[in-house]
């Protein structure tokens, strides 16, 4: 018996031992990547208190509604000097309460009041003042307590799609051209020569890093900027259904080459947390949604631009039932 029992013992021992060393070497990861991240602006920055991030007093906190949030935004900028705009806006949701986790786009052309500026697209915010103005917009109009972001430019995007080699995505014959004159753009824009090829076919497929972005980028077919924040949110589903496929033991390694790209106030202890909150939801479905709801907003032109002016209360609820409730498989 006693045998067996210092058995048991050894191998526990070496689990924890085990565990521990691939924590440390993920903690060690995640912080010497962070050391490479783009400085940004000082302006951009926000200092943590609820004020600054423009939060309500009645805005439902985390701990009373078990769902934490994560504002990604996704910059259009050409180059490291440009501030850009938020091309795509996303709230990544872990439901504690329900065991989901939740993806929402915001139409980048929603009509909105911005912190101290003239109303203006959503999307401006990001461009009048990085993360912090993005924040304090997005929690305003919609009563929202979001206090963390990542961001992520065309680049930063591209390497890590190419960090995961690739997506698969099914292209749809009607979009094919407009990908690739997309596409063109952005090999321009690449100093480094490396070119991504055309798509020749519709159909299912992997992406390059430089393809995913040209895809999550077309507008001008379907429904407009609607349907291109599906396809933002099936670039996004993606990444994190190849991340989930990868062996925990490469995870440290593939952080190491994924954290550069972006920028975010999220400590290396959050993203541990975090992740290992992930890792334990049984539900590996992503639930989507998207701001405006349909048939709750119009198309307008103010000011020479053409806005969707939506119904900002309805809007909200609808946000916040989606957010809180258990969402069902469409």
């Amino acid at each position: 018996m006693k045998k067996i029992l210092l058995g048991v013992l050894a191998v526990f021992l070496v689990i924890l031992i085990g565990a521990g060393g691939y924590i440390f070497k993920l903690i060690g990861a995640i912080t010497n990547a962070q050391g490479l991240m783009a400085e940004e602006p000082e302006f951009w920055e926000a200092d943590g208190d609820t004020e600054d991030f423009g939060i309500s007093e009645e805005a439902p906190s985390e701990k009373e509604t078990g769902v934490i949030n994560i504002l990604l935004l996704g910059s259009d900028r050409r180059n490291q000097k440009e501030h850009g705009r938020s091309d795509a806006i996303m709230i990544a949701s872990l439901d504690t309460k329900n065991g989901q986790l939740k993806l929402s786009s915001i139409m980048r052309d929603l009509y909105v009041s911005i912190p101290g500026r003239q109303d203006n697209r959503i999307n401006a915010a990001f461009s009048f003042g990085g993360p912090k103005l993005a924040l304090q917009t997005i929690n305003q109009n919609l009563n929202l307590n979001l206090t963390r972001y990542v961001t992520v430019d065309f680049f930063g995007l591209e390497g890590i799609i190419n960090a995961i080699d690739g997506v698969e995505i099914d292209i749809k014959k009607k979009e094919v051209n407009h990908f690739n004159k997309v596409l063109d753009e952005l090999n321009k824009l690449d100093k480094s020569g490396r070119k991504s090829p055309h798509l020749t076919e519709p159909g299912l497929q992997t992406l390059d890093g430089k393809q995913a972005v040209a895809y999550s980028r077309i507008r001008k077919v379907g429904d407009g900027d609607s349907e291109r924040t599906e396809r933002q949110r099936k670039v996004m589903i993606q990444i994190f259904s190849k991340m989930k496929s990868i062996s925990p033991l490469k995870l440290p390694d593939l952080v190491a080459a994924m954290v550069p790209y972006v920028n975010t106030n999220i400590s290396t202890t959050d993203m541990i947390s975090l992740g290992a909150s992930v890792l334990g939801i049984k539900d590996r479905n992503i639930y989507q949604y998207r701001v405006p709801a349909k048939d709750t907003y119009k198309g307008q032109t103010i000011r020479g631009m053409a806005v969707y002016v939506a119904d900002m209360e309805k809007n909200t609820q609808l946000l916040h039932d989606f957010l809180q409730n258990k969402a069902e498989k469409e």
